[in-house]
């Protein structure tokens, strides 16, 4: 036998006498069935193999203290807490714990259901053992298994699922609480029968539990109170007790569904209530926090709310904007027309973007790109709108520097391998077309990786760019100086004015060149070797300039570095043996 299956077996069994312990001699039934709680839960939380566990207890105790006949009763006990944990399961949206006002309702309703048939067929059990069907049976034994399952249920489940616990640090308020709820509920059901209706005064520990101890605590003082409830009443004390039977087992019935019931309910609309503010503060967090800006009006258009952005673009406090109208803003530059078409939109489809002219508080006009949204309730009237702006100048920077991480190199700011082959390309172009020669000078730094390796990265990066600022003041503001990677670096230069013209280019580079340069308080000293290739004599397209370009300079590295070359045909089979190191 399964562990699992022994353990239930022991706790119906216990239930079932703690049950019938309660109840009054003249009951039916006893008034509150926990053995059928105590099914369900171990159905949750363990699955439904554990249903011989909750058979054999059923069978166990009728065998052993009672009517061996109602053992009859078991089949319909575990039909019923199967089918019970079924519904919930398949009822209910979320997982346990149960969170929500639409789970709650719908948890209660699959407890309904699934009590009705073995209600009906534990009335014919007991029926067929005076030898006619006992109609009567069937709400005392209904109730008796609905109240059971309410009350015992979220005990069970909340002490065996953490995911049930209290807050961290009321264990103390729970401990109180609870010996507060039986001296209460001990002075409540101890008076004269029918004693007024002393019961509700327990409410108010039921709704302080379900705010303050959620499920755990709730579920424990809602069990405590029934069961003092139905130890005085079966003897024939306190309040629920009437002049018939019935209605004494109805009033017990009654005030322990009333308990976990009204719990559960006022957890989960807490619970909701939470979860609701959360996100309204994190609605807030975000729009606090947008770099653009927010405004929100009323369906008259008076300003509400304004975030943080909205202040930073227009120069407006909240204080100064609320109350008044978005017309603060107006820059004069649209006509009542621009503003017509705006809102006919806005009615039409809830919701309009674009480009408008707005004025900040100190006079300026600035662009921004606006979306006006309605918001609307649940029966589709307009509650607020919404406005949401950016400032385009702003905007603008943004492409600008994305443009600028795309085509230019980030160390040196010149322009990258994808920029220089555009400008080459056009340079191409605009030399095609006028019939002017260009030049591509192509430029290694020497003895670059022994001074990058004797003085670190640092310092080789800040060297880079002292060439770099050189190598700009070196030519005209229509040449290119563009940085291909590591130490290499071409120059672009257009409209030349005769083939002599790039080699005093290269010439005034290497003048410079003969200097140490001063870097970080280290004078380094570098060389340069330069290839020139012209265009039209050298190559007729880019491809081929680049690579005569480089050639040459390979060149010019063979001749004794720090010198320049200019392509020539052999050049090019030297080449394709392979480029030195630097």
């Amino acid at each position: 036998m399964p562990v699992w299956w022994l353990a239930v077996t022991v706790g119906y069994a216990t239930l079932v006498a703690l049950s019938q312990y309660l109840a009054t001699p003249a009951a039916v039934v006893p008034p509150l069935w926990l053995p059928a709680g105590f099914a369900v839960a171990a159905i949750l939380r363990l699955g439904y193999a554990v249903w011989p566990g909750i058979a054999l207890g059923a069978v166990l105790v009728p065998l052993l203290s009672g009517p061996s006949s109602l053992a009859w009763l078991a089949p319909g006990a575990v039909a019923e807490a199967v089918l019970a944990a079924w519904l919930i399961r398949r009822w209910v949206d979320s997982e346990l714990p149960l969170s929500h006002i639409n789970d709650i309702i719908r948890a209660i309703l699959a407890v309904v259901v699934a009590t009705l048939p073995n209600a009906l067929f534990e009335a014919w059990v007991r029926g067929g053992l005076n030898g006619a069907l006992d109609w009567q049976a069937i709400p005392p034994c209904w109730l008796s298994n609905l109240a059971g399952i309410l009350m015992f249920a979220p005990f069970v489940l909340a002490w065996t699922n953490t995911a049930y616990a209290a807050p961290a640090g009321r264990s103390a308020e729970m401990a109180l609480m609870a010996l507060l709820v039986l001296l209460v509920s001990h002075w409540v059901f101890s008076g004269a029968p029918a004693s007024g209706s002393r019961e509700f005064v327990l409410l108010v520990f039921f709704i302080w539990a379900a705010l303050r101890l959620e499920v755990r605590g709730m579920s424990t003082l809602t069990l405590l109170a029934g069961l003092v409830a139905a130890y005085h009443t079966g003897r024939g004390y306190g309040p629920l007790v009437t002049p018939s039977e019935v209605g004494t087992q109805l009033s017990l019935q009654g005030f322990a569904v009333l308990g976990p019931v009204t719990g559960l309910i006022l957890i989960a609309v807490t619970h909701e209530r939470r979860e609701a503010l959360k996100e309204l503060q994190l609605a807030a967090k975000v729009i606090d926090n947008s770099p653009d800006g927010v405004m929100i009006t009323d369906t008259d258009l008076h300003i509400r709310s304004v975030n943080p952005a909205f202040t930073a673009t227009t120069g407006y406090s909240e204080a100064e904007v609320l109350g008044q109208t978005p017309h603060l803003l107006a820059s004069g530059r649209h006509d009542a027309a621009f503003y017509r078409a705006m809102w006919q939109q806005i009615e039409r489809e809830g919701r309009w973007q674009g480009e408008i002219w707005n004025r900040r508080k100190n006079g300026e006009i600035y662009l921004e790109w606006l979306n006006i949204i309605a918001i609307h309730d649940d029966q589709g009237q307009v509650l607020h709108y919404a406005g949401v702006f950016s400032d385009i100048v702003t905007q603008e920077h943004v492409r600008k520097r994305l443009h600028s991480l795309a085509y230019y190199d980030a160390l040196t700011d010149l322009p990258n391998r994808e920029l220089f082959h555009d400008r080459l390309h056009n340079a191409l172009v605009q030399a095609r077309r006028e019939g002017r020669q260009m030049a591509l000078l192509f430029l290694d730094v020497d003895q670059f990786k022994p001074i990058n390796d004797r003085h670190g990265h640092s310092i080789g990066d800040s060297l880079l760019r002292e060439i770099a600022d050189v190598l700009r003041q070196c030519v005209r503001e229509s040449d290119t100086v563009a940085r291909l990677g590591g130490d290499e670096f071409t120059i672009i230069l257009t409209g030349l004015s005769g083939p002599d013209a790039a080699a005093q280019v290269a010439d005034k580079v290497l003048a410079v060149f003969s200097s140490p340069f001063q870097v970080e308080g280290h004078a380094l000293s570098v060389g340069a070797s330069i290839g020139i290739a012209l265009f039209p004599d050298d190559a007729q397209d880019e491809a081929v300039l680049l690579r005569h370009a480089d050639a040459a300079m390979y060149a010019a590295k063979q001749a004794g570095r720090n010198t320049r070359q200019r392509f020539a045909a052999h050049m090019a089979a030297l080449f394709d043996v392979g480029r030195p190191g630097t």
